[in-house]
């Protein structure tokens, strides 16, 4: 086994260490079963030689309650430990995938936008459950094995000869389960890969269902879902084919020392040597081997499954967020907000070259430029949604880099562009980020945003429900209460992206009106077009091509008839 797929498996098996005192129970019933099926041999040979053939009416009448207490013991014990083991495997899995989602919404935005939502899920989701077939494949290879070992110890204390024809094909057992089991990972692994990017193509059509209809896109998006789907399912037939094969295969080596035991077994009764009785437990006891033998080959299965979802659940807990979340723990809003010459790069692509301005506290500043120039990613810089390739933003005179992330993030309060809501209340949408907030601050914050009027009436007020994106509601509602949202986070530092752009007039009105009652006191980085959104500000920065080309107010940059002045001119401004 390759040192990188044993140390996955060795961190896999790792993750029962917590419940060891719960497996060594388990183990203790998994030695009770696998006694069971040795004892039901002997019993076997008892019926047969010593009631049937001696007619023996007494032991023939405790025979039914041996065989009935056989099997209600064998129930119990299984159940109890099929239980043991479920609940283990249920608990390992639960708490991987909330580590898991705590590692994936800690990594930077440039992850964030790279992975497909519908793969994300399938991460979380399919990936993280596959990973109980490591329990199975744990309890497997200790309850079956053990299993093994006792059905061939009966068959060796029965006949030691008759053992020896029968089990000596046993070692070529291990070759179907090598050379199957190397594949069936890799299979699996695409068989994940593949149904990972299947859920992601259906979320993004479901997510843009207006953009698909609209387009009449309807047979496009069936026909890469019909492309994705049934390479998916080619990858799991492929796979399905990996983890089968080895049990017939295990079977045909089994059937043929059984076959060659019968024929020499027969012999020995025909000349008197060997009981009737004595051969049918016998075969049996090989019989029942059947069983633990597929064992053999589930275990590799289970294991191999589990390591192919291991391998890509442990890429991303080891996976660098791309952010640090150490630092000095912040407590008070910065004076003053600088940037000295900061670059970001997408690859080899520089989008921010060198820029530089100083900001201080309450100061109003909107970010302009045309599409491309920037003012995006300079927003996401300033929230640390990422970090930059070179360069820094300072407050008062710590970078941000070396605070710790989670404070900094409380001194933070956005809208975007889209506005988003939760699956929640309206309180608890309006509460998002300020979970404490009382029922009384939360109604204030929606006044503040314009947002109770329409809240009020709705069927129950502020315990109405939304979906995910609000479609209860319009455009202009669902932004007010975004805003009522970072009105109630009371951050002293406020990021506006385009927060009015996809709105009709009136509720650009509503929502301005909302948007200058919460920039009061706060400072505010705008990132907008419109001439009514940035005209007041305190200072405009002009971006283009990435660079820092102009800065100053309204006025007095429209006077210099320069790139700022061509920007409204074009807009009709």
């Amino acid at each position: 086994m390759p040192r990188r797929r044993r140390a996955v498996l060795w961190r896999l098996l790792g993750l029962f260490v917590p419940y060891k005192g719960l497996l060594l129970f388990s183990l203790l019933l998994m030695a009770v079963a696998s006694a069971i099926p040795g004892v039901l041999v002997f019993l076997i040979q008892s019926v047969l030689d010593d009631v049937l053939i001696a007619r023996d009416a007494g032991r023939l009448a405790l025979m039914p309650f041996a065989v009935v207490g056989l099997y209600a013991l064998n129930g119990g014990v299984n159940f109890t430990r099929a239980m043991i083991t479920r609940s283990i495997s249920w608990r390992i899995v639960s708490d991987l995938r909330e580590r898991l989602y705590e590692k994936m919404l800690g990594f930077d935005l440039d992850w964030q936008q790279s992975a497909a939502s519908g793969e994300k899920v399938s991460r979380l989701m399919a990936d993280v459950n596959n990973l109980q077939y490591a329990t199975s494949g744990v309890v497997t290879a200790v309850q079956k094995p053990l299993t093994l070992m006792v059905l061939i110890g009966s068959a060796l204390y029965m006949n030691v000869k008759l053992a020896i024809i029968a089990l000596v094909l046993l070692p070529l057992v291990v070759l179907p389960i090598q050379r199957f089991g190397a594949r069936l990972r890799l299979q699996a692994r695409a068989s994940l890969d593949s149904g990972a990017k299947l859920s992601g193509s259906a979320q993004e059509s479901f997510t843009g269902i207006r953009v698909v209809q609209v387009f009449g896109a309807h047979a496009q998006r069936v026909a890469r879902f019909v492309q994705l789907n049934r390479q998916h399912q080619a990858d799991q037939l492929r796979a399905t084919t990996a983890q089968l094969l080895p049990g017939p295969t295990v079977e045909l080596i089994a059937a043929l020392g059984v076959g060659a035991a019968l024929w020499v077994g027969g012999q020995d009764v025909f000349v008197g040597t060997l009981r009737p009785g004595e051969l049918i437990a016998f075969l049996v006891a090989l019989g029942l081997m059947n069983d633990p033998l597929k064992g053999l080959t589930q275990v590799s299965s289970l294991l191999q499954r589990s390591v192919a979802s291991a391998e890509l659940i442990l890429e991303l807990l080891d996976r660098d967020s791309g952010l640090s979340h150490e630092g000095t723990v912040l407590a008070t809003a910065p004076a003053e907000i600088q940037v000295e010459q900061l670059r970001y790069s997408y690859g080899e692509e520089e989008v921010l070259k060198g820029i530089s301005f100083r900001v201080q506290a309450g100061e109003r500043v909107a970010i302009v430029g045309a599409s491309g120039s920037g003012k995006t990613t300079l927003l996401s810089l300033l929230a640390r949604l990422r970090d930059p390739t070179a360069g820094g933003i300072f407050w008062d005179a710590t970078e941000l880099r070396q605070l710790e992330l989670s404070s900094f993030r409380r001194q933070l309060a956005m809208v975007t562009q889209e506005p988003f809501l939760f699956d929640e209340s309206v309180a608890d949408n309006i509460r998002f980020g300020s979970p404490e907030a009382s029922d009384a601050a939360v109604e204030e914050a929606a006044r503040v945003a314009n947002a109770h009027p329409f809240v009020k009436d709705l069927p129950l007020g502020y315990q109405t429900f939304v979906n995910e994106l609000g479609m209860r509601l319009s455009g202009g509602q669902r932004q007010r209460l975004c805003i009522a949202r970072a009105v109630l986070r009371g951050a002293p530092v406020l990021l506006l992206d385009e927060a009015t752009s996809n709105l009709d007039a009136e509720s650009e009105a509503l929502v301005n009106e909302a948007l200058d009652r919460l920039m009061v006191g706060r400072t505010t980085f705008v990132v907008a077009h419109r001439l009514s959104t940035i005209r007041d500000a305190d200072r405009i920065l002009v971006l283009e091509g990435g660079e820092l080309v102009e800065q100053g107010r309204h006025a007095e940059l429209l006077a210099r008839g320069g790139v700022y002045a061509r920007l409204l001119a074009r807009q009709g401004a």
